[in-house]
């Protein structure tokens, strides 16, 4: 493996040169963070392109497996071995919800896809470093493309976008709550998360739309994906993680606004840290999170290593915790993740039926949203953020956000919970103040 270290430019920018190539993508973390946002990824031109579907696995457009399972089909074409701790190189990409198919049976329609990236830029914004990293050695001129880098300029669209339908407004999500309500009351489910969606047309390409989210919605995993449709997101939320043999997850439940000011935004986050419903909704999903690691770790290795903490974002703040287990040596990168996805905190729980019950109310199918975005390393390290706070872009755009409905929910305060969780997206497609 090659690794060259250049000079530290703004990822956006060596993105933007290599978006003329194809499937280019970036993964950054714009929080800067050490613990949980330092490094960021940037790469074009991958060796091979992965489609999974109901029709199977296909690459480079060619049939190879009639596996529909996106983590093992991935697992099938290259199996990573080892343990490592961040990217270096492999398979970057999506898996969408609509996998979740495969284990409740019915038609999978939103394929899941990955490139195979052989050559990446890698910055560290801890160490304000950056590195040309590749796998086999190149022909690539990675100082070149950081010198064009430096030159680029962004020259800000003064384009539009308009709201389009709705697949719920108020009404119709109130109704979705309430049914929701009925099952959490026969005993059904403890939670189920109910999302709605706004399609929306715009003339602003995904680059602008990320700039301007980066610039809203700052978070630690953002990503541009322009594939066969392109997806631009500023998730705050690990689905999962994978590094030196350690499975991480980080359920995030639990949501308020922020305040005007110090004061009033350290009153909010108190208000909530005390709230009941809220508390025990997070301790729930916390336990799932726990349920899931101990599918594929060591006994006795499963901790809550943090335990509701308050994180702030741009527009709203959440309550987080994070779980970890070691992995058995029998599991890879694939398999680790798989046992997370989806994600407790978009689907409720028992997962199983919680997903049966999204499929029932829910008007619209999820294609991405709720799946997840990320990399799984030729090193056997993997980082997943769930496919949240984005924007799906194909023919039209699609921006999508949930809420967790238990017992005593108010359908009302949820449907604004949905409205809170779109207000960056949307106004980063500059349909909202």
């Amino acid at each position: 493996m090659l690794l060259r270290k250049i000079d530290y430019v703004d990822p956006l920018k060596v993105y933007s040169v290599l978006r003329e190539e194809g499937y280019p993508f970036i993964l950054e973390s714009a929080t800067k963070h050490e613990r949980k946002a330092r490094f960021s990824y940037v790469g074009s031109n991958p060796e091979f392109v992965v489609e999974v579907s109901g029709r199977g696995a296909k690459v480079d457009g060619k049939r190879v497996s009639k596996e529909s399972n996106p983590f093992k089909a991935l697992k099938e074409i290259k199996n990573f071995e080892g343990s490592g701790e961040k990217f270096a190189g492999g398979f970057v990409g999506y898996v969408a919800y609509d996998a979740v198919h495969n284990y409740l049976g019915g038609e999978i329609k939103e394929a899941s896809r990955f490139g195979f990236y052989e050559n990446v830029f890698v910055f560290d914004h801890v160490k304000g470093e950056a590195y040309f990293l590749s796998l086999n050695g190149s022909d690539i001129n990675p100082e070149k493309i950081v010198e064009k880098a430096k030159r680029e300029e962004f020259k800000e669209e003064k384009e539009s976008s308009s709201i389009l339908r709705c697949d719920a407004d108020r009404d119709v999500f109130v109704e979705m709550v309430e049914k929701a309500k009925e099952y959490i009351y026969e005993g059904e489910v403890f939670q189920v998360v109910l999302s709605r969606e706004y399609e929306l047309s715009t003339d602003l390409s995904p680059i602008q739309i990320y700039a301007n989210l980066r610039k809203i919605n700052p978070s630690p995993y953002m990503f541009l994906l322009e594939f066969e449709k392109s997806l631009v997101g500023a998730s705050p939320e690990t689905m999962a993680s994978v590094e030196n043999n350690l499975l991480k997850i980080n359920p995030i439940a639990g949501t308020a606004e922020r305040g005007r000011n110090y004061e009033e935004d350290r009153m909010i986050a108190e208000a909530l840290l005390s709230d009941e419903k809220e508390r025990a909704e997070h301790v729930m999903l916390v336990d799932l999170a726990r349920n899931d690691v101990r599918k594929v770790c060591k006994a006795g290795s499963v901790r809550v290593t943090r335990f509701m903490e308050v994180i702030k974002y741009s527009h709203v703040q959440h309550i987080e915790s994070e779980v970890v287990g070691e992995i058995r040596e029998d599991v890879s990168c694939f398999e680790a993740i798989e046992a997370a996805f989806p994600a407790g905190t978009l689907t409720g729980a028992p997962k199983l039926r919680a997903m049966e019950i999204i499929d029932e109310l829910e008007k619209s199918r999820r294609r991405v949203y709720g799946g997840c975005v990320g990399y799984f390393s030729v090193n056997n390290s993997a980082d997943t953020a769930i496919a949240i706070r984005m924007v799906e872009i194909d023919d039209v755009c699609r921006v999508r956000a949930g809420a967790g409905i238990v017992a005593d929910s108010n359908p009302e305060r949820e449907f604004y919970e949905t409205e809170r969780k779109m207000r960056a997206v949307l106004k980063a497609l500059e349909v909202v103040e």
